[in-house]
């Protein structure tokens, strides 16, 4: 049953101190972000060879306290959208993802493809047009 003649004072509320969680990147060496994560969804992941960018954040990820959270920090291809500048993420410029784009090896043919070019050689080497 509930007393409601008891007195309530500022000393009998229990003060509840604000929780953070730490933010955290990973880098190659070009400086540029490949991983970032909060240990609020992530308590557990190691953070050896991480920076911690914010020891006071909110439990999702984001660059900025004022940020999206959970940016995306890849193009849909696989490209570093961020990079570290010793302080801060900063935007990679259109120009530095696309000389990532374009240093990536052409992959090898498919095995269909290989086998195409292996018919289309045999055939041209016996005189026969496909």
């Amino acid at each position: 049953m509930i007393d409601f003649n008891t007195n309530i004072t500022m000393d009998s509320i229990p003060v509840f101190e604000p929780v953070y969680n730490r933010h955290y990147i990973t880098v190659d060496d070009r400086d540029r972000i490949l991983l970032a994560w909060s240990d609020g969804p992530l308590p557990n992941r190691d953070t050896a060879g991480a920076i911690c960018i914010n020891e006071q954040g909110g439990y999702q990820f984001q660059f900025a306290p004022d940020g999206e959270e959970m940016p995306p920090i890849y193009t849909m291809d696989g490209i570093p959208l961020y990079r570290w500048d010793g302080a801060r993420a900063i935007p990679r410029t259109d120009e530095e993802i696309e000389a990532d784009r374009a240093a990536i090896p052409t992959p090898p043919p498919s095995p269909q493809e290989q086998l195409r070019a292996d018919v289309d050689f045999l055939a041209a080497m016996g005189g026969i047009q496909l």
